[in-house]
């Protein structure tokens, strides 16, 4: 069967850093809030993480369609509503631990402070709050490195240029970080690296880009990355390790 978007090995083993990451806290987490849920892969590590408390999962998105993905993974272990980070319906600190994976990318700046305030709205003191930094950032500089910096341009032109792109991706580099701070929250940034083969991002490209490029560029993009594969095959190394920056936000007592 086919890769989905969210599934394969290049979605797995970010998800298995992550995890790796942040395991301390999430082994004291009473009530987990999962943003931004999508078809629940990170739903079903929560619901089976090792801890000493008794732990409620409940995952909130804003896809029908993805959260009937995540009952299917998941079953009956974990609350599913859908949600908008906008105005989420959960009342203040019902959650000690939330995790929002690759939701702020999508979140416009003029909301973001009070997107960030809503989340550290539902945590009491000592809860934390965990989301994950840029937008797929390492993964164009690893291939940027591949093909060097001058034929990089030509490449992001063919591969990359349907992939919608958001005024959130223009700001700051810190502007979650700011907005976490301003929201009364105690900033840590962690990074979780993962090893990825070239095969991992064959199958990433695929499943993710290849959809999104017209069908007839396609072609000329399936050369691109037919060329970048020989390069990435004959370097010095058959894999690469990428790094998934984590922002967490604690509420202090």
């Amino acid at each position: 069967m086919a890769a989905t978007y969210g599934d394969g090995e290049y979605y797995g083993n970010r998800r298995r850093a992550v995890l790796e990451a942040i395991a301390g806290e999430l082994a004291d987490a009473r009530d987990v809030l999962d943003v931004g849920c999508g078809n629940g892969a990170y739903l079903a590590k929560f619901a089976a993480a090792p801890g000493n408390r008794v732990r409620g999962v409940t995952g909130a998105d804003l896809s029908i369609e993805m959260l009937l993905a995540a009952r299917r993974r998941v079953g009956v272990k974990c609350r599913l509503l859908c949600a908008d980070v906008l105005r989420l319906p959960f009342k203040p600190e019902s959650f000690d631990f939330i995790f929002a994976s690759h939701v702020l990318q999508f979140v416009a700046d003029v909301d973001l402070d009070s997107v960030v305030s809503g989340f550290a709205r539902c945590l009491p003191p000592g809860g934390l709050l965990v989301a994950t930094g840029r937008r797929d950032e390492g993964f164009r500089q690893m291939l940027r490195t591949i093909v060097g910096t001058d034929r990089w341009p030509e490449y992001r032109e063919v591969i990359f240029q349907h992939v919608p792109r958001r005024d959130a991706d223009a700001g700051p580099d810190n502007r979650y970080q700011q907005a976490f701070a301003r929201s009364g929250l105690r900033v840590e940034e962690r990074a979780a690296p993962f090893t990825v083969g070239w095969a991992d991002i064959e199958e990433l490209i695929n499943v993710r880009w290849m959809p999104l490029i017209p069908e007839g560029e396609r072609e000329q993009a399936g050369a691109m990355l037919a060329e970048i594969a020989e390069l990435a095959k004959a370097g010095p190394s058959s894999s690469l390790t990428l790094r998934e920056p984590l922002i967490l936000g604690r509420r202090d007592r």
